[in-house]
């Protein structure tokens, strides 16, 4: 039921959603994975879809923590809504406004799950540049994808970009962890 939901949408955003199905469990686990759940954290999430990777930071981070995510997508917009989390605030914009919305250096973790393949590359660097600005220093950004090709991209905006794999959805996917940090 889940996944027709989110297969319709697709059908009809399929260059926003980037997908036919939502992530797989394996998946998203393995995106919130490195996630410290001891203290509170500042969470930006990018593309949040129908919630999937939402309610696994949710159910993994620290209680003090707090999460905003842009998403454009209106019907995903009212589905992040029924999430009843005071912890969670929901913008219906682009990942392109992030630095109109978040202050520099005050983010721990920026999360995303949009497809970097289907956005224009000037989107795509704007929406990069404004994850590195709200980074802290020692933060990290978290990005899934299905193939490699944004790589080199990765590496023009952070220090540090280490890469994952899952086979266990579909289709397959990397997950990157990129830092600002060197050490």
């Amino acid at each position: 039921m889940k996944n027709w939901y989110f297969f319709r949408e697709a059908m009809k955003s399929f260059r926003t959603t980037g997908s036919i199905t939502s992530s797989s469990k394996a998946l998203v686990n393995k995106l919130v994975e490195p996630l410290p759940a001891h203290r509170p954290l500042v969470i930006v999430e990018l593309g949040p879809g129908d919630g999937c990777v939402t309610r696994a930071i949710l159910d993994k981070v620290h209680p003090e923590s707090k999460v905003t995510a842009f998403e454009i997508n209106p019907v995903f917009v009212e589905k992040l809504a029924s999430i009843k989390d005071e912890r969670l605030r929901v913008l219906p914009t682009g990942a392109e406004r992030l630095t109109d919305y978040v202050e520099p250096a005050t983010v721990d973790y920026v999360v995303s799950s949009l497809p970097l393949s289907m956005i224009p590359k000037g989107v795509k660097e704007t929406i990069l540049k404004q994850s590195q600005l709200v980074l802290r220093p020692d933060g990290r950004y978290l990005q899934f994808q299905y193939a490699l090709q944004d790589y080199g991209l990765l590496k023009d905006y952070f220090n540090r970009v280490s890469v994952s794999f899952t086979m266990a959805n579909l289709p397959p996917a990397f997950i990157y962890s990129c830092s600002l940090s060197i050490v």
